[in-house]
């Protein structure tokens, strides 16, 4: 365990945060040492009672790629979950199951079931962030989201030392969502995913199916797609390490059809994307864009001038130069639009 721990390195904002307790989790023995240490225990029974306006006291840090700190020092007990390994639990002529555990970085995950040829997560490739917290987020990009490919989540919990293994369908997935942002002092230490030998590629989210016929691919593999999901990505995102940013800082918009009809009479080309019968997703960084923060800087901090939907810090900045230029932009197109547009990133 480490005091006083700075956690610059593990959220990519880049913020100078501090925690009052730091320890890493890189066996399932460490988990068993964590689980008898005095302070360890005084921040994770704080955190249950939550008694009043008491703040929580525990936090389950992964890569830190989605996560901003309200302020410069978290006054409790921060866990960084990194255990390694991916193993083969079966396979046969159509489907294989892969166990992956917390702390592999997400995108080489992805890049390893590429070279294996496996198909579910290429449109997933280069997402920041470990491979622990893709359930919780529920990830998604391009077409795709985590949960198709997720079969069940390995969970201990830091209360009791027990263990729970979560089917699928146990884990309540929605959009950018899923049972485990409700779960106190749960750790996912592992997660099954069920990959195809054979599948079918998504193609028609974003501009992926245009990239590959402008370079004349005209029988795209599935390396082709990953390595397209990439090129895209890194042409509208800052690199991680480079430019702080969380990537996507709002979740897309899910409105009703008679709000979308009324945005389109505004702006004829307003891209969507169906729903259901009643509701359309339109995408929150076209209406950022559109109420003018496209490329706008404010101090330290701003919004990507290749993609509204991103916030940047330049460095040097504070978390509450963030969270001011979050709350100008949900209050500029809620105006506009009459659209409220609500944070992705997980706020601590």
């Amino acid at each position: 365990m480490e005091k006083n721990f700075l956690l610059r390195e593990l959220n990519t904002f880049g913020f100078d945060v501090k925690a009052r307790y730091f320890q890493e989790l890189k066996t399932m023995d460490d988990v068993q040492e964590l689980l008898r240490n005095p302070e360890f225990i005084t921040c994770r029974d704080a955190t249950l009672s939550r008694l009043y306006d008491t703040p929580p006291r525990l936090l389950i840090l992964s890569g830190g790629s989605n996560i901003l700190f309200s302020n410069e020092f978290y006054d409790g007990f921060v866990v960084y979950p990194n255990i390694k390994g991916i193993e083969t639990l079966s396979e046969d002529a159509e489907n294989i199951m892969i166990r992956c555990y917390c702390g592999e970085v997400w995108k080489e995950f992805v890049d390893y079931t590429v070279s294996k040829n496996l198909y579910g997560l290429e449109n997933l490739a280069d997402i920041p962030g470990k491979v622990g917290a893709a359930p919780v987020q529920n990830i998604g990009a391009y077409g795709a989201e985590v949960k198709d490919a997720v079969y069940q989540v390995h969970t201990i919990d830091l209360t009791t030392g027990g263990t729970k293994v979560f089917k699928n369908e146990e884990c309540h997935f929605a959009y950018r969502n899923s049972i485990f942002k409700s779960l106190k002092n749960i750790l996912i230490f592992a997660v099954d995913f069920v990959l195809k030998k054979n599948g079918e590629l998504k193609l028609d989210y974003g501009n992926i199916r245009n990239y590959l016929i402008n370079n004349n691919i005209t029988n795209p593999t599935l390396k082709n797609v990953a390595t397209t999901v990439k090129t895209i990505r890194a042409e509208k995102l800052p690199e991680v390490g480079v430019v702080g940013s969380v990537g996507s800082f709002f979740q897309n918009a899910i409105v009703s059809m008679d709000k979308f009809e009324e945005i389109k009479k505004m702006y004829a080309e307003v891209p969507s994307y169906p729903v259901d019968s009643d509701h359309i997703k339109v995408p929150s960084g076209w209406l950022i864009d559109k109420a003018g923060w496209k490329g706008h800087r404010e101090g330290h901090v701003g919004v990507w001038d290749k993609q509204a939907l991103v916030l940047v810090h330049y460095g040097g900045g504070k978390p509450q130069e963030i969270l001011d230029l979050m709350k100008e932009i949900q209050i500029s197109v809620k105006e506009k639009f009459g659209v409220e547009i609500k944070p992705e990133v997980n706020i601590v």
